[in-house]
């Protein structure tokens, strides 16, 4: 049985590098020619073939497969990604209009966290400037047009767009892919061709390390899908007072603008002291009653232990 699953081997040896040689000399279709050669990177070399039974994947030779453009009639792989960041006056509102431009562009939220003030904040009237971050998720094709309409969520101090070019690395993987799944076929027909065990275990070792293959390709198939399908925005919505200057301002400007908020910070300052001396008078007032009564009884402890200490001296007698 040795000899027979042997001659199988090299039979499928030699059928592999058929494929190979007719791969060179395929010059077809646009689509044929793109199987064409990708077979023919997927082909092993003859002491490959033989180390792993004729079932070994090519994957130095698809990796190193170059270019950034798709094969002719297929779709280029583009992930496009940005970040920004949104001021905004009214903060409840804007977060308002975001969720409903998301719904909008068919788009999804796919994690969000709000900071705002606290109750300690609010009563001693101190910044409650509120802080949101989003990663948002929208159809590629809907993508430009969202980024187009965040100014009317309100000011735009910050943007970036990235683009990642997966085409070359996504079809490598897709071939690799494809080889797998032909090899996993032809290991199940031999499967069934073995008669003794020894044959069997070698067949299922080589069939549970190409599926686990196949399993880890396509996994990295459907993220690239997901990721080109969906462009993902990370933006971060800030409360302010006042915008950002969209352009520089004048040395006057600059002056002006620092007497401004030295003013608003001492305004605010003893704004905060008489919030401060309102909210401690009732500790306070309790406490000057305390020193009220307690002050006037250590007066009166200390003037008994001074008597006691130094007694009067008491007057001589007059003789008669």
């Amino acid at each position: 049985m040795k000899k027979t699953l042997a001659l199988l081997l090299t039979a499928l040896l030699v059928f592999s590098l058929c494929a190979c040689g007719s791969a060179n000399s395929a010059a077809s279709a646009p689509s044929a020619a793109y199987d064409m050669a990708t077979t023919e990177t997927a082909c092993p070399e003859p002491a490959e073939a033989a180390e792993y039974g004729g079932f070994a994947a090519a994957e130095d030779a698809l990796l190193s497969t170059g270019g950034t453009t798709a094969p002719e009639g297929m779709p280029e792989k583009l992930i496009y990604s940005a970040s920004a960041t949104v001021e905004t006056t009214e903060f409840d509102q804007t977060v308002e209009k975001l969720s409903a431009l998301v719904e909008q562009y068919g788009g999804f939220v796919e994690s969000s966290s709000i900071n705002g003030s606290n109750y300690y904040t609010q009563s001693r009237g101190y910044s409650s400037e509120r802080y949101a971050s989003y990663v948002i998720r929208v159809p590629s094709d809907k993508f430009s047009t969202l980024m187009g309409n965040l100014s009317t969520l309100g000011n735009i101090p910050y943007s970036h767009t990235y683009t990642e070019n997966v085409t070359a690395q996504y079809y490598d993987t897709d071939a690799r892919l494809t080889a797998y799944k032909t090899q996993e076929t032809r290991l199940l027909e031999m499967m069934e061709m073995a008669e003794s065990v020894e044959d069997l275990i070698s067949i299922e070792e080589k069939l549970t390390e190409l599926r686990y293959q196949i399993e880890s390709l396509q996994s990295t198939l459907n993220n690239w899908d997901r990721q080109v399908n969906y462009s993902s925005l990370s933006l971060e919505v800030q409360e302010v007072i006042e915008y950002t200057p969209e352009s520089r301002m004048s040395y006057g400007q600059e002056l002006m603008l620092a007497l401004t908020n030295g003013l608003k910070r001492a305004g605010q300052f003893f704004k905060n002291l008489l919030l401060w001396f309102v909210g401690a008078l009732p500790t306070l007032v309790i406490l000057a009653v305390v020193l009220a009564v307690v002050i006037p009884l250590l007066k009166k402890c200390v003037r008994k232990r001074r008597a006691k200490k130094n007694p009067p001296a008491e007057s001589p007698k007059k003789e008669e």
